[in-house]
């Protein structure tokens, strides 16, 4: 276990074919010995947010956002990720330029012009109970990495898992050498 990397970004490595979280890229928000848990940050859904919203939301024409798979876990719960410009009163500091807020306050907040520049809305989440992840991290399933601001704010969604596979030299293409991993 590694606590200075987090929260920081869990990567699912190439080999790893769980239908679920093959090529994804977790926030990995807190991990302990008891638990670690995070959101998917780059699986969107054939959703928009403005498709599910009631009536006074759907004018907004800034909300055509996807609306992102968070992880297998509580898909009921409903999550912001956002930049530090807004601060609401359910929001959690994840870092200094990082929040998580309830999507209901985030929401609230944009249709009166004052949300944040940068926010991705999401559903459910994931989670590893005691050591779980750190044999899955041994097993070769996922590579943690450092926080990348830029990354889970402004880059695209279909771009995220190579770039960071890349940031810490593996070629997507070219890594054979890695044995199959199942979650």
């Amino acid at each position: 276990m590694n606590e200075e990397l987090t929260p920081g970004l869990l990567v699912a490595m190439p080999s790893l074919k769980d239908p679920y979280f093959e090529k994804t890229v977790i926030l990995l928000c807190n991990y302990t010995q008891e638990s670690a848990f995070g959101l998917v940050i780059n699986n969107p859904s054939s959703i928009q947010i403005k498709d599910i919203l009631s009536e006074q939301f759907e004018a907004k024409e800034e909300l055509t956002n996807p609306l992102l798979l968070g992880g297998p876990v509580q898909p009921e719960s409903l999550w912001a990720i956002h930049s530090s410009d807004f601060t609401g009163n359910t929001t959690s500091k994840v870092t200094a330029t990082i929040h998580i807020s309830s999507i209901q306050e985030v929401l609230s907040a944009l249709v009166q012009g004052e949300g944040p520049h940068y926010y991705h809305l999401g559903c459910g989440y994931a989670g590893w109970g005691e050591e779980q992840l750190d044999r899955e991290i041994q097993e070769g399933a996922w590579w943690l990495t450092e926080l990348d601001v830029n990354l889970v704010l402004e880059m695209p969604y279909s771009e995220r898992w190579e770039n960071i596979l890349q940031q810490i030299g593996i070629d997507p293409f070219t890594t054979s050498f890695l044995k199959n991993a199942e979650v």
